[in-house]
């Protein structure tokens, strides 16, 4: 009995040797007699809120799925709701679970029963060191620790130092687990709803976060999906626990939460500094692009419906800098930007993907539910570039000035569909003498009841084409922008 006196010496100020040695006793029976004396005994330590750093301690790289019964020293890293279930014989049983590490790595932790009440008070909480009892099996990812009645899952006053192995976004690959991620809020998405597979329902809320290397979308499922209404833009988060996988749409690689993911506040702020491109700088198929400019443009919102019949709403925003312009298009709910800015203020374009028109053959940007449009503090300059009118080649987007040299008549007329519209023309002529003809469609048309003959225009974004007698003609759609000079 040498090594339970010894032992008790911890404690003598707190209980009595018989009462220690009863206690102990108590412990052995209840483990099965699978713990030795000396074993139990700092099992009563833990329970008595004294540690045994004295003690051989196991770590938690050593454990695996054969180790059996076990006690290890650990820090909480995260703790998940608890929640009850019914067992076939009827009774209610209670679960929780908590992620827990050392320096040497980290676990997940099964309490079961009567050991949850230390999680439902309160008592143990992220952060906290506790001492740990229990036995070892196998889970999804690795092993796993479960606590029962008989097990030990007590606060210890030993501090525990666990150093989270963080990742840039840059060193993010498909298929990575257990991903532990620092980055600043770039962009926050709405909650949606889905229908899986099975005909259950599924929610799914997204953000996109930045460090110094880069960008990344996360995916936060279900339960977690919630957290989307307590985190702030521009904060940064300690991201854990999170897979890794390619975005079929995108196949870029993206990070997602499931059911032991977290995200918390980061104790410190993340730097991030957003790469940004001119206008010119943009080629098709980028993703991820920024750029700041002058808003030379807002159309109004339309809906229509895509192929599997759901409806979407789409909005367009011309941005303009110091080396040109560019049409950029707002999807779903990223149209409510229109309603938050106004015709020339600055404004910044977050991560965003450039598309080629096939109509139009220029390039465009697009802001769906990974991009952002923030108010810009930058001063930008916009000079638009004026094409010549000989110079014009049908099949493009030009934009001309000049002098109108001929006014026609206004006129409506009934599209195939059924539906109203109307349309007129002008003529105009540059400086070089050169003339075409543009047609004005919709509410264009309606500029012959405003202008005279002599009065200069400029026409942003008529598309060209063949027009009578094969000329090449200007087409002001809803896309261009006319300004009596």
């Amino acid at each position: 009995m040498a090594e339970l006196q010894e032992i008790y010496e911890k404690v003598k100020n707190l209980i009595s040797y018989d009462d220690f040695v009863a206690k102990v006793g108590e412990r052995k029976e209840a483990l099965g007699g699978l713990c030795d004396d000396e074993m139990c005994a700092r099992l009563v330590l833990s329970d008595l809120g004294v540690s045994a750093t004295e003690r051989e301690v196991v770590t938690i790289d050593s454990i695996d799925e054969n180790s059996g019964n076990i006690s290890f020293a650990a820090k909480v890293l995260t703790v998940y709701d608890p929640r009850e279930f019914n067992r076939a014989d009827g009774t209610v049983g209670r679960v929780a679970t908590v992620m827990a590490g050392d320096l040497t790595g980290k676990i997940r932790i099964s309490i079961w029963d009567s050991k949850v009440d230390t999680i439902e008070s309160g008592e143990i909480k992220i952060g906290c060191s506790v001492n740990v009892s229990g036995y070892t099996k196998h889970g999804l990812n690795g092993p796993e620790v479960h606590v029962g009645n008989n097990g030990v899952f007590a606060l210890s006053d030993e501090e525990i130092d666990y150093n989270i192995p963080t990742r840039k976004i840059s060193e993010i690959k498909d298929g990575m687990n257990d991903i532990v991620v620092l980055g600043k809020i770039l962009d926050l998405g709405q909650i949606k709803t889905f229908t899986r597979k099975d005909g259950g329902e599924g929610r799914v809320a997204n953000m996109t976060i930045g460090d110094s290397t880069g960008t990344i979308r996360v995916s936060m499922w279900d339960d977690k999906a919630a957290l989307v209404n307590e985190l702030d833009l521009g904060g940064s988060v300690v991201i854990q626990n999170a897979y890794a996988k390619v975005n079929n749409f995108s196949q870029k690689v993206e990070i997602s939460l499931g059911s032991f993911g977290s995200v918390e506040i980061a104790d410190s702020e993340v730097e991030y500094e957003q790469k940004f491109l001119k206008i010119s700088e943009i080629a098709d198929g980028m993703n991820g692009v920024n750029l700041s400019g002058v808003i030379l443009d807002i159309s109004d919102v339309r809906t229509f419906s895509r192929k599997d019949g759901s409806e979407g709403t789409i909005g367009t925003l011309m941005i303009g800098d110091d080396t040109g312009k560019i049409r950029v298009s707002l999807w779903d709910d990223k149209t409510v930007y229109l309603d938050e800015f106004d015709f020339g203020e600055s404004v910044s374009i977050l991560n965003a993907y450039s598309r080629m028109n096939d109509f139009s053959q220029s390039i465009e940007l697009n802001v769906g539910s990974r991009g952002n449009v923030a108010a810009s503090d930058k001063e930008i300059r916009y000079m638009e570039k004026l094409d010549n009118i000989n110079d014009i080649l049908p099949g493009k987007s030009y934009s001309v000035q000049g002098r109108v040299v001929e006014i026609g008549d206004f006129r409506e007329f009934e599209r195939d569909d059924g539906t109203q519209n109307t349309v007129s023309n002008i003529e105009v002529e540059d400086d070089a003498g050169c003339r075409v003809r543009v047609s004005l469609w919709g509410e264009h048309a309606e500029l012959v009841n405003s202008i005279q003959i002599g009065m200069t225009v400029r026409i942003s974004d008529a598309f060209s084409k063949f027009g009578m007698n094969e000329e090449i003609e200007l087409s002001a759609g809803n896309r261009t922008r006319i300004v009596i000079m």
